[in-house]
């Protein structure tokens, strides 16, 4: 008995020292979440401690390694609820999540329609039902930790049986018998702490298929193009042909052809849903122009040729509602802004925007500090100042979606009016205002996803057609 009375000391000692280490740095690595590390160490204890425990007594062994199938049946009885679990928990916490952000960010919204009520009732019906889903994942979390409980007493209370027939039998010591059940602990702790990653990894694999449906999205910079010389695309832009349609519905676009020469002011107009914004859209790269439903080409070169990178730097798109970012008035100002851009430049675009005097009043003018999308600023003086952040861009070619709707006529005039008084760059407008479309060289008249009347504005007027129409209502 004296080798495993020596085992024995070991283990007691180990407690303290060797097995006591690895029981803080598992306890360690768990805090912090390193799951690998846990893993490694584990595995080597069960290893070590089963050779220990099979030399030691093969039938109790046996006996014990018993658990392992009991074990893998129990893990393998819980992995389809866990992961259905897991998804409608982590759905559940996204969806509350998200409405909570909406209703933060529709506060004024919701007050100006006293919709508080109804609006709480929703996040608090949403939050109900994600405790709901919470609470059934730990219940059957807490179940499967009962039954391997249950399993772990069993297996402790067959082992003394039989260690005990053993002894009664003179088939081993007492001692032998004491010193394989403290053993056996070393042993049942590591393996039931592998087993028990299970649920863990499980949400991980959960969490990384969620984060996969936005990370392995195709990004649009993945196709190499040839063409990144900005210079070669300068000149006219044409589209030929050109169908489109959002994913599985009809075509919002219809055969549109057309032709807008270099540094040329242009104005598309027609009623709402007509296809303005996507035709603008297309040209910016946004959206791609499918094989076989017509082409866009710049100074003859194929929009796909372009890279998209040197497009968007020939072509600049400001939306209706412009997004403004946390930071200084400056740095919105400049965010992509041409090389070497100097002082005067900035003053020259907030001049044509008519936000130099808005600025000016700011508590510390350019060094103003602007919260995520610009809450201290107007509707009017957001599109203001993306006007001015278009004009510091290196673009030669500008379209302006409905980016002065917000503004007073007085200053949409002075705006539009310098706007085309510019010699140098192509000026595309989107609009519902048929004062800007009165005042540009041509303009194009779209319905219903196609183009019916082309034109400059006495032309448009003496053919008494769609444009008629719609400047005599």
């Amino acid at each position: 008995d004296v080798p495993f009375l020596c085992a024995w000391s070991l283990i007691r000692i180990g407690h303290h020292g060797l097995f006591g280490l690895f029981n803080y740095v598992l306890h360690l690595d768990c805090k912090r979440g390193n799951t690998i590390m846990t893993l490694f160490l584990d595995i080597w204890i069960v290893l070590i401690l089963g050779i220990v425990l099979g030399i030691q007594n093969t039938t109790l062994f046996l006996v014990s390694l018993i658990a392992v199938p009991c074990y893998l049946v129990i893990v393998f009885a819980f992995q389809r609820p866990f992961n259905r679990l897991n998804q409608e928990t982590m759905e559940s916490n996204a969806i509350l999540s998200s409405s909570i952000i909406e209703d933060l960010n529709g506060i004024e919204t919701i007050k100006s329609l006293t919709g508080e009520k109804v609006s709480y009732e929703r996040v608090d019906r949403e939050f109900v039902t994600y405790l709901k889903k919470s609470f059934n994942y730990t219940k059957a979390d807490q179940l499967q930790q009962a039954i391997k409980g249950l399993l772990k007493l069993v297996l402790n209370v067959v082992v003394l049986w039989i260690g005990a027939s053993l002894v009664m039998a003179n088939k081993m010591s007492l001692g032998q018998m004491l010193t394989f059940n403290a053993l056996l602990a070393y042993f049942t702790n590591p393996l039931e702490s592998i087993i028990n990653l299970q649920p863990k990894l499980q949400m991980a694999k959960v969490a990384n298929n969620r984060l996969n449906e936005v990370y392995l999205v195709e990004s649009e910079f993945k196709e190499q193009r040839s063409l990144n010389d900005r210079h070669l695309i300068d000149g006219a832009i044409n589209v030929t042909d050109v169908s489109f349609k959002y994913g599985f519905g009809q075509d919002v676009l219809k055969q549109i052809n057309l032709e807008i020469p270099e540094n040329a002011k242009y104005t598309i107009v027609g009623m709402s849903g007509s296809g303005k914004s996507t035709l603008a859209k297309l040209l910016v790269g946004f959206y791609p122009v499918d094989t076989g439903k017509g082409k866009i080409t710049f100074n003859g070169v194929p929009i796909s040729d372009v890279d998209l990178t040197t497009l968007r730097q020939y072509i600049e798109y400001v939306p209706q509602d412009p997004f403004i970012f946390s930071g200084s008035v400056i740095e919105n100002l400049t965010l992509g802004s041409r090389s070497n851009i100097t002082e005067a430049d900035i003053e020259a675009a907030c001049s044509v925007a008519e936000i130099a005097g808005d600025i000016s009043n700011l508590p510390q003018i350019w060094q103003t500090k602007l919260s995520e999308s610009g809450s201290i600023l107007s509707g009017g003086q957001k599109q203001r100042l993306a006007i001015a952040r278009a004009l510091l861009s290196p673009a030669k070619v500008l379209i302006f979606d409905e980016s002065t709707s917000s503004l007073d006529t007085i200053t949409e005039r002075k705006i539009v009016d310098r706007l085309l008084a510019m010699t140098d760059r192509t000026i595309i407008f989107v609009a519902h205002r048929l004062t800007i479309a009165a005042k540009t060289e041509q303009i194009v008249v779209m319905d219903h996803g196609a183009i019916v009347e082309q034109g400059n504005h006495a032309e448009l007027l003496a053919k008494q057609g769609y444009y008629a129409r719609l400047v005599s209502e």
